[in-house]
């Protein structure tokens, strides 16, 4: 996985099929999930403090900063997507009989920084540049964690061999030094991470499911869900393609 993927929505993989059409008012939520509803004040609240994030992350030497190159509405879709994704994927874990603990998370997001970024720090920042604020990256972490917990479930087996996950350890250790994971704490993590995306084609007609019985419906004004992206996108025509006022509050967002 990187980042890219991780913030897009956890390395979700493509779907096929139709949008679900749940129907609702959109009172106070900027999207539903079967019957679960995504407030709008999490949403903003998120976006808020990542843009402020962002903003305390120099990305150059000419004095600007990490916000300067993040479009509100793009991360506002990009956190919208997580929300959702995590929401359904909860859902899904509930009727499989998938838990996480907070250890469980907590451990994930120690290799996963670790393993994949070098450090917690590093990747705290690589996620506070892309709006995501420290407080906020365990909602995609947990994310995460918990597609990893499902595919155990759907493809138990389906993991990179011992020559490949002690090849990808010592290539870690190369290039950064000594890390706080050793080798035998690291394997069950880089051999998910190795396969992800074998693992995430593995999940696709499972998640395609979930989303039948949780149908999606997103508020307008923050765009459209598009099944086949697996994501909210901008809909054409609404506010969510035109560019957004400037905001009059302080920044102060979530992931």
């Amino acid at each position: 996985m990187k980042l890219s993927r991780l913030l897009a929505g956890v390395g979700f993989v493509v779907l096929v099929g139709t949008a679900g059409t749940a129907c609702t008012t959109h009172a106070g939520a900027a999207a539903q999930v079967g019957s679960q509803s995504i407030e709008t004040s999490q949403l903003r609240g998120i976006v808020d403090r990542g843009l402020a994030a962002a903003d305390g992350v120099p990305v150059s030497q000419s004095g600007q900063t990490a916000s300067s190159a993040l479009n509100r509405l793009d991360l506002q879709r990009r956190t919208l997507t997580t929300l959702v994704q995590l929401q359904l994927l909860s859902d899904e874990a509930d009727r499989r009989g998938v838990t996480l603990s907070s250890g469980d998370v907590a451990s994930y997001y120690q290799a996963y920084a670790i393993l994949q970024f070098g450090s917690v720090q590093a990747f705290e920042q690589r996620a506070a540049a892309a709006g995501f604020a420290p407080r906020d990256v365990s909602v995609i972490v947990r994310s995460g964690a918990l597609e990893s917990a499902l595919s155990d479930r759907v493809s138990p087996h389906l993991l990179a061999t011992e020559a490949e996950t002690r090849e990808q350890y010592n290539s870690i250790v190369d290039q950064v030094g000594r890390i706080p994971l050793t080798y035998a704490q690291a394997k069950p993590y880089l051999a998910r991470f190795i396969v992800s995306q074998e693992r995430s084609a593995k999940l696709r007609p499972v998640l395609a499911q979930a989303e039948k019985k949780d149908p999606i419906s997103i508020n307008p004004r923050f765009g459209t869900w598009n099944t086949g992206q697996f994501a909210v996108i901008a809909a054409d025509g609404s506010i969510a393609s035109r560019p957004a006022p400037t905001p009059t509050v302080d920044l102060t967002a979530q992931s």
